[in-house]
């Protein structure tokens, strides 16, 4: 008898212990109202959930956004530059 002839033995023996439980046999999603179809369909339609979305489309920013994204891009390149600076000398370079 090999070691995985005891681990299988070992797992058939446990499961032969449990009690065997009776089971229900499923019988998919229980509805408690009798025309719930038509009642999710009523919500969609008055929630507007019918309806396509608009269209996504570009927009023009102001120059004050235009000037405040400018800058997080350059902060990003300094930090970037300050972080690859101490890195190099942390490490010995």
């Amino acid at each position: 008898m090999n070691r995985d002839d005891e681990m299988f033995g070992e797992i058939r023996h446990r499961r032969e212990s449990f009690k065997a439980v009776p089971t229900q046999k499923y019988s998919g999603p229980r509805s408690h109202e009798p025309n719930e179809d038509a009642a999710i369909a009523a919500i969609a339609h008055s929630e507007g959930w019918l309806i396509p979305p608009a269209e996504v489309t570009r927009v023009t920013l102001r120059p004050w956004q235009q000037a405040v994204f400018w800058g997080l891009r350059v902060y990003i390149v300094i930090m970037l530059i300050i972080m690859g600076y101490g890195f190099v000398h942390a490490t010995g370079g």
